[in-house]
């Protein structure tokens, strides 16, 4: 979906990009836990039941992966582009009085956008948005 959200849209927006962005932060979390604790195993000398283990690790890491995989998804079909998975930042196209912009959350943040891009330099640094919207 090709779409472009005012900044107070953007706002809206960030309440349901919150919620996916909060399951991508668990899952990627527990992604860890358990890559580590396969990593631990592997280095185990003993091989009793270690390949029953280690198959129920990877099948958990191949369903967490799958989980951030839709979370991406969800936010693509808003006509959201994950730019970075760590912080994870994402870019809303939008528009301002002055022309299309690209809004920038990232998580830790708020529920309001306060950063964005001018198109075109979505890779360089976020800049504080000239007006702020207040916290709904």
């Amino acid at each position: 979906m090709k779409r472009s959200y005012s900044l107070p849209e953007a706002n809206e927006a960030i309440k349901l990009v919150g919620a996916i962005a909060g399951e991508w932060l668990e899952r990627r979390e527990q992604r860890r836990v358990l890559d580590r604790r396969r990593r631990q195993l592997e280095e185990v000398s003993t091989p009793e039941g270690l390949r029953d283990e280690l198959a129920e690790l990877d099948a958990r890491i191949w369903e967490h992966d799958e989980g951030v995989a839709r979370c991406r998804q969800e936010l693509e079909d808003l006509g959201m582009t994950v730019f970075r998975a760590n912080p994870l930042t994402i870019h809303i196209p939008g528009s301002s009085k002055n022309g299309p912009v690209v809004f920038c959350w990232q998580e830790g943040e708020g529920h309001n956008v306060c950063y964005g891009h001018p198109v075109g330099e979505e890779r360089e640094q976020r800049r504080p948005l000239k007006v702020k919207s207040r916290e709904a």
